[in-house]
């Protein structure tokens, strides 16, 4: 049996899979018999790409039962499309219904029932809804990695448009919440994974600032494990980053994993803020100073290559 990984076009001297969280992660499932081809082309049902070996890669040019997709969609989208058809119906997990849904910000909170802060897409309507709220965030609908995010006031301009990674792109109101006190924010990333039968939420990794209402670790936000900081709210983040995987499977189907971003009011209470359909949390920012970590991380990176060989 063998499973697919989706990724961009990888260099051509690739670091040796040891070297790598997902490659220790393919490394354990190969020595259990299970084959994992991670790969940027695909024909006729067969994913072209390589294996993992001790201390390499070898080629590979193989049927896959299914595949975790982890591909670069939005920077590599006429690629996308070939390898999609060049799989001819395999099944995908977090596939292109998934990623779209997460990606937008307007359309994701219609699929979700956990608590998150309001949020308006007609510019239009901006200006009031601020003045009402007080305080906002103004956001690209379709951004990630906090690019063109902006806390604002009711005295601020919210235009129509805002500045994502890829351009100009529509934008997006979001009530704020009004962190803890002493903090401008708490934002938690939670990883939520299909586990067996159920649903698995790992730690969550708090990135907290003083000063920067837009919390992100690029921004130069601290990185703390959720419990250090406030350890009576991590049960109700886990709860509320697992309601997210659950609606979202159900909407989209095909869910193994997600990243689970949750803000903290003023009272602990967790808000859900966005979601991200190709998780990069901050578990590996923290991995690289602790093994016990590390081995998380790599355990993380196994849960849904298990997850989609369970599924097909």
């Amino acid at each position: 049996m063998a499973i697919g990984v989706l990724v961009g076009a990888y260099r051509d001297d690739p670091a040796p899979p040891e070297e790598l969280p997902m490659g220790r992660a393919a490394l354990r499932l190969e020595a259990r018999g299970l084959a994992v081809v991670f790969g940027h082309e695909a024909l006729e049902g067969r994913l072209i790409g390589l294996r993992p070996r001790p201390g390499g890669w070898v080629a590979s040019d193989t049927p896959v039962t299914g595949a975790l997709d982890r591909f670069p969609s939005r920077s590599q989208a006429d690629r996308y499309e070939a390898l999609l058809a060049g799989l001819e119906g395999t099944p995908t997990f977090n596939g292109p219904a998934a990623i779209s849904a997460c990606a937008d910000k307007l359309l994701c909170p219609q699929l979700l029932t956990a608590p998150q802060p309001d949020t308006e897409g007609d510019p239009a309507a901006f200006a009031g809804r601020l003045a009402a709220w007080g305080v906002a965030f103004h956001k690209p609908r379709f951004g990630s990695f906090g690019s063109g995010v902006r806390r604002v006031l009711p005295s601020d301009p919210v235009p129509a448009m805002a500045e994502g990674l890829q351009g100009s792109e529509p934008a997006v109101l979001q009530r704020g919440v009004l962190p803890p006190e002493g903090w401008a924010g708490v934002a938690c990333r939670v990883l939520v994974q299909r586990d067996g039968s159920g649903w698995w939420a790992g730690v969550p990794v708090a990135r907290v600032s003083r000063t920067d209402a837009v919390v992100n670790a690029a921004r130069g936000a601290d990185v703390h494990p959720l419990a250090e900081l406030f350890p009576t709210a991590v049960a109700g983040v886990r709860a509320a980053a697992i309601q997210v995987a659950v609606d979202l499977d159900v909407a989209c189907g095909g869910v193994v994993e997600l990243g689970v971003d949750v803000v903290l009011d003023e009272a602990l209470t967790p808000w859900v803020v966005e979601v991200n359909g190709r998780p990069r949390g901050r578990l590996e920012a923290i991995a690289r100073s602790d093994a016990d970590w590390m081995e998380a991380h790599v355990a993380a990176c196994v849960r849904p290559l298990v997850a989609v060989a369970g599924s097909t």
